[in-house]
């Protein structure tokens, strides 16, 4: 009993600290909460369910009653907040190469919508789209079919919810004081916007898409002997994963943009391109070469360059030595 005292006790001390924050913000909690929003709270105190309370502070921040934004820090998608826009990241391969031309896709709500999008596929076989996700969006699975000229592509899917709340136990205390009417509206909201903002109340989300992260490396040797081989690796991830069929371009040059070789070609399976080339053995030494590496996924680009000497040997043709 003493430990559930102190628990109370705390509880009651951070609501009057942010009730105190809420009137010095000049905060103003006016509109009365629906009571399919009561019944939310009323059957997560009942039941401790976190989709309870997650639903009804989203519903409550869509309906702009609650100040706080309800959103995911993490890159996974949830529901946005009110007004706000969240963007999916849809991509395939039709599993042919050379050919510019279209596959259509067909995204299927849980609510039973179609909306039907026509995709550039580049000439790897790869497309990519971004699907608009909003706070009213219906939450549930949603499934997407691929037409590929006459060919029909894997079907995919992707899940949206609500984010996870993570809630001190004894927050459950303070909503059934409110319940009670104990508490009144505008200070039950005042005391969770305060603990939202200060993340005493987090949110997550569960398993979901990934937003786009391109990144690239580029490795290589940073001398290269006059009659040797410079090799060049290029590795392209999304969000950590390998991109397969980025389009890669490298192009080699000298700081008077003299150009000495040109590639392109596109990713593996494991998010690689290599490329090699021998450096002849007349080539001036001491000379610093880049090589810039352009990637596009289609929907972002990314460059990088990279740098290495040549250098010669002391007694080879035409090679000046340093003195």
């Amino acid at each position: 009993m003493r430990l559930q005292s102190v628990i109370l006790v705390l509880a009651v001390i951070v609501m009057m600290f942010a009730v105190s924050s809420a009137c010095t913000m000049h905060l103003a909690y006016a509109e009365e909460i629906p009571n399919s929003i009561k019944n939310k709270i009323s059957s997560w105190v009942s039941n401790q369910r976190a989709d309870d309370f997650s639903d009804a502070m989203t519903s409550l921040s869509n309906l702009e009653i609650l100040k706080a934004k309800i959103t995911s820090k993490q890159n996974i998608y949830s529901l946005p907040s009110y007004g706000e826009t969240t963007f999916i990241k849809i991509s395939g391969k039709t599993g042919e190469h050379g050919e510019a031309k279209y596959v259509t896709l067909v995204v299927v709500d849980p609510d039973g919508t179609k909306s039907e999008y026509t995709i550039p596929v580049l000439e790897s076989g790869t497309y990519y789209t971004m699907i608009p996700l909003t706070h009213n969006s219906p939450k549930g699975t949603y499934i997407i079919t691929a037409q590929y000229e006459e060919k029909r592509l894997p079907e995919s899917y992707f899940y949206v919810e609500y984010p996870n709340a993570i809630v001190p136990t004894w927050v459950t205390s303070v909503a059934k004081w409110w319940l009670e009417e104990k508490i009144t509206d505008e200070d039950f909201l005042a005391g969770i916007n305060y603990l939202i903002n200060n993340k005493i109340i987090r949110f997550g989300a569960g398993d979901t898409v990934q937003e786009s992260v391109l990144n690239v490396s580029v490795d290589g040797q940073k001398a290269v002997r006059r009659g040797t081989t410079q090799n060049i690796s290029v590795h392209v991830t999304d969000a950590g994963s390998p991109v397969d069929g980025a389009t890669v371009f490298v192009r080699v040059e000298d700081y008077g943009e003299d150009v000495f070789e040109e590639f392109n070609g596109f990713t593996d399976s494991r998010g690689e391109y290599s490329v090699s080339w021998e450096i002849s053995e007349d080539f001036p030494n001491l000379k610093t070469l880049l090589v810039y590496v352009d990637v596009t996924d289609g929907l972002s680009s990314i460059t990088k360059v990279f740098t290495f000497e040549v250098y010669c040997l002391c007694g080879e043709p035409n090679c000046k030595c340093r003195t």
